[in-house]
């Protein structure tokens, strides 16, 4: 009896190609499971992230809000002066509580600009004490709560995952402005005394 080979080759070559095709099935849909899994661990830590920096800003600005009258914007007596001064040098020390928790949930946000955002606005708000804000006529309050809004507004938009960040205020602008002089002010400072 002749052996028809071609019919063991024809069921040999069906079971090779079917194994390849459930074999490439089965590793495309793995590797969607994967990629659905990693998108949603990527999207839970986000939302994550952006609760732990919202919660650390809008603590920052309940402290704000509590802030003392700014005594470079009143007329205040002389009696009353100190206990002014005193109010307003407790208010700042303790800002630093509310800076530094900020601080730390921003270091989680991976996107560089946005971090990088959020912790210049922090700087500016701890470092607005030094600024001249005189000429802008308005509460350093009134400053660093439009800022805190800025950066709660740029940390949503992150977390929507928009295209854009969004222009920051004019409050934001005004701080920022300030900080800009104070910084040229201190580089002419400096060029003054290497040159005397």
């Amino acid at each position: 009896m002749v052996m028809d080979w071609l019919t063991p080759l024809t069921g040999l070559v069906g079971v090779v190609a079917g194994a390849a095709t459930s074999y490439a099935s089965t590793h495309q849909a793995q590797k969607q499971q994967l990629a659905d899994a990693r998108l949603a661990r990527e999207e839970a830590e986000r939302a994550a992230v952006a609760a732990a920096n919202a919660q650390a800003l809008t603590a920052l600005l309940g402290h704000i809000r509590k802030a003392p009258p700014d005594s470079s914007l009143l007329d205040v007596p002389s009696g009353d002066s100190e206990e002014l001064a005193a109010r307003e040098e407790d208010w700042w020390k303790d800002l630093l509580e509310y800076i530094e928790p900020a601080q730390v949930a921003a270091l989680e946000v991976r996107d560089v600009e946005v971090r990088t955002l959020i912790v210049e606005g922090l700087t500016l708000i701890h470092d607005s004490r030094y600024y001249n804000l005189g000429v802008y006529r308005r509460s350093r309050e009134w400053l660093l709560m439009g800022t805190v809004h800025h950066l709660i507004a740029c940390v949503f938009a992150w977390r929507r995952d928009d295209s854009t960040m969004p222009e920051p205020n004019g409050r934001y602008k005004r701080l920022k402005e300030a900080w800009e002089y104070e910084e040229e002010v201190r580089r002419i400072e400096a060029e003054e005394r290497e040159s005397a």
